[in-house]
């Protein structure tokens, strides 16, 4: 699962996309609460060469009639992802990288769900596998013509297990670009794995973060003992 993201770290995010060879990639004022329906930067393959898009977070299938899905689809689970006819055709030939500094998820506790923060252990940034649905222009101002992107998730390591259940694809550097070329199901597959336990560094946070509207460093705050029993 992947449900909410943070791109807080310019400085980050460029030294990643360097390992890439992109020099080009538009600064952005700190957003450490991204949540589905809004604008996530990814990079596609293009003219043999990786290149920055903006892509709306949450996807409706193309074929898709109105009131098929109540909600725009956020995640691809890896295990299905050949077989959906959300996802079949899209993971062919459609696949993105998404850069964050980190993501959040929730730890249920009987009716209590406790936030987390996960990011990178040993960089400033990461990349989390992707598909992408092409844009449909028709209209300027409307928002479904926009290019739209879901998070390929996988079952959690033994680290995020402790969270939840799933986690997104993390790739490194080498793997990312093997990702958005055009490759060969079985080499997709092999990168359809849960990341390594020393990859990761989660720590719990405190409830700002729960609402979507909330946005700043106190995202990513540790709890402090006195939430515990606010």
């Amino acid at each position: 699962m992947c449900g909410r993201i943070n791109v807080s770290d310019n400085e980050g995010v460029r030294l990643l996309l360097a390992m890439l060879g992109m020099e080009v990639w538009p600064s952005r004022d700190p957003r450490f609460n991204v949540a589905p329906t809004q604008t996530l930067d990814v990079v596609s393959w293009h003219n043999e060469a990786p290149m920055h898009q903006s892509m709306r977070w949450g996807l409706l299938p193309a074929w898709a009639k109105p009131g098929t899905f109540s909600a725009p689809l956020i995640n691809a689970r890896s295990e299905t992802i050949h077989e959906k006819p959300s996802f079949r055709k899209l993971i062919s030939t459609h696949r993105v990288l998404i850069p964050i500094n980190g993501f959040y998820e929730w730890r249920r506790t009987g009716k209590v769900k406790e936030p987390h923060f996960i990011k990178p252990a040993n960089a400033g940034a990461m990349f989390i596998a992707g598909l992408y649905q092409p844009g449909q222009p028709k209209s300027s101002n409307d928002e479904s013509d926009r290019a739209q992107v879901c998070c390929v998730t996988v079952a959690s390591n033994e680290a995020m297990s402790k969270v939840h259940h799933r986690m997104p694809v993390i790739l490194n550097p080498q793997d990312a670009l093997t990702w958005i070329q055009p490759t060969d199901k079985n080499t997709l597959n092999r990168l359809m794995v849960p990341a390594s336990n020393d990859v990761l560094e989660i720590h719990e946070v405190g409830d700002y973060v729960n609402s979507a509207r909330n946005e700043g460093p106190e995202c990513v705050a540790p709890r402090q003992i006195n939430d515990l029993f606010g």
